[in-house]
């Protein structure tokens, strides 16, 4: 139970990254917002790994050192108080996807578009069907 779990979360932090190279260096979006907001359902160190991002998201876009880091500190924060209303309806999660994208990239002082919120939007139900935002392990008998 335990390998299986640990996989997973490795494998949602690759992807946070891998999602943070090619949205913001690549196509200039922010499509990491998802995956973080699956992590912090699974474990309190997201908010490390956010502080992280943010470092690195600060040095790609060339914004104040710490505040890409707040930003997305903060989001997950809300996020995290909120889940047990969002965690049900992959409409509502996705809601909040895009709006923390949209008020990420407005404090930033970023560029933002609707081809921006409808990416964060797919992608978060794509997870969402993926079952990247179950927050507990499940057991099977073969």
């Amino acid at each position: 139970m335990r390998k299986a779990q640990t996989k997973n979360i490795t494998g949602k932090i690759i992807l946070s990254f891998v999602l943070l190279l090619l949205g913001e260096g690549l196509l200039a979006m922010g499509l990491f917002w998802p995956v973080l907001f699956s992590l912090v359902l699974t474990t309190q160190k997201t908010y490390w790994l956010g502080f992280l991002l943010g470092l690195i998201f600060s040095v790609m876009t060339g914004t104040a050192l710490g505040l890409a880091s707040l930003v997305i500190v903060g989001s997950l924060f809300i996020f995290q108080r909120w889940r047990g209303w969002l965690r049900d309806n992959v409409w509502l999660t996705g809601l909040a996807v895009v709006v923390a994208g949209l008020v990420s990239d407005r404090i930033l002082g970023l560029s933002w578009g609707w081809v921006e919120g409808l990416a964060n939007f797919g992608l978060t139900w794509l997870l969402w069907k993926l079952n990247y935002f179950a927050d507990e392990v499940h057991l099977t008998n073969r």
